[in-house]
């Protein structure tokens, strides 16, 4: 990092912690964060061509201890419903259809009795995130390059970067300008690339199964809800059998679904917003980061996106959050 880099650096953490300092930040005031998948090791978090995308226990431990310390953590239908508080109100939630992703959040969540939310999509394959971790996990440990290769290239996507002897952050770093080509990459031809490397690769990942969900569900702390989202003005009919889909998924994880979707991409039209009213939904977050109001409208429910570089400085987490009010 050069001097301007470190300059406005630490300028950031300064201006969070003042803005923490400032009488009653944030009262009353409600927001829904969304966290990205926690992983096991912090080394691995950490790795480059990981942390965009990653928390590992520290990092995620830390953020807990952080939010814990300055607001009130709810739940997602207390976080939805407006009160009068000292403290600001938090709510967290996770959108991921797997159970060592889940595991990995919940173990930490539940040792400080923190509630979450989790968006499970219900076809895994259409994880946002699938490609990265499958082509990461493969190449990094140098096995398959060949399968993966050839996987990009029948699907006339770039090549990924062959793998040293000994991958380092220098590969790592390669990896990510990698994934950061392909991020423009089409969403379908996204999906049916994992969906192929899943079926072709060694990996261990696997749904979450109604006996985990249950589990979770019955600590009172968490709750699932269907996520993964896409829509298009012309794909009305698509959106109803992802519905259908993910309203029969949830009946057979969980015994309290949440009425809550959770969508991708930009926030809706009023003709989608008319369309899932007619589909029976009756609330609906997006990526578009900001604090709920009373303006909210529960059709297009902003949340803010939380990565490691934020859950490692509580000075830049402030100055972050506390820039949205």
């Amino acid at each position: 990092m050069n001097a301007l880099g470190l300059a406005q650096d630490l300028a950031q953490r300064l201006r969070g912690h003042w803005r923490r300092t400032l009488l009653e930040p944030g009262r009353g005031q409600r927001v829904l964060l969304h966290l990205p998948q926690v992983l096991a090791s912090e080394t691995e978090a950490r790795l480059p061509h990981c942390a965009p995308w990653s928390l590992g226990p520290s990092s995620f431990e830390n953020l807990l201890i952080t939010l814990n310390g300055v607001a009130g953590m709810v739940n997602l239908s207390t976080a939805l419903t407006p009160h009068a508080e000292q403290h600001p109100s938090i709510s967290l939630t996770f959108d991921t259809p797997w159970r060592h992703d889940i595991e990995n959040a919940t173990g930490l969540l539940d040792h400080y009795a923190i509630p979450a939310s989790i968006f499970i999509t219900s076809a895994p394959t259409q994880d946002t995130g699938l490609w990265r971790k499958l082509i990461g996990d493969a190449l990094w440990q140098r096995h398959s390059f060949r399968r993966v290769r050839d996987t990009m290239g029948d699907a006339g996507l770039p090549l990924p970067p062959k793998p040293p002897s000994h991958p380092n952050h220098a590969y790592s770093r390669a990896l990510l300008h990698y994934f950061l080509q392909l991020a423009d990459t089409d969403s379908k031809r996204l999906c049916q690339v994992s969906d192929h490397l899943l079926g072709i690769l060694d990996h261990s990942l696997q749904p979450i199964d109604p006996f985990s969900a249950r589990r979770l569900e019955s600590s009172g702390l968490f709750r699932f809800g269907a996520g993964g989202f896409r829509y298009t003005e012309q794909d009305d009919g698509g959106l109803y059998q992802q519905l259908r889909r993910s309203r029969r998924m949830l009946a057979t994880l969980c015994r309290d679904p949440l009425p809550t979707i959770a969508f991708t991409g930009e926030p809706p039209s009023l003709h989608s917003r008319r369309m899932l009213q007619r589909a029976g939904v009756t609330s609906a977050v997006f990526d578009t980061e900001g604090w709920l109001t009373q303006r909210s409208n529960p059709l297009a429910l902003p949340r803010i996106n939380v990565n490691q570089t934020l859950a490692q400085s509580p000075g830049r987490l402030f100055d972050h959050l506390l820039g949205f009010l």
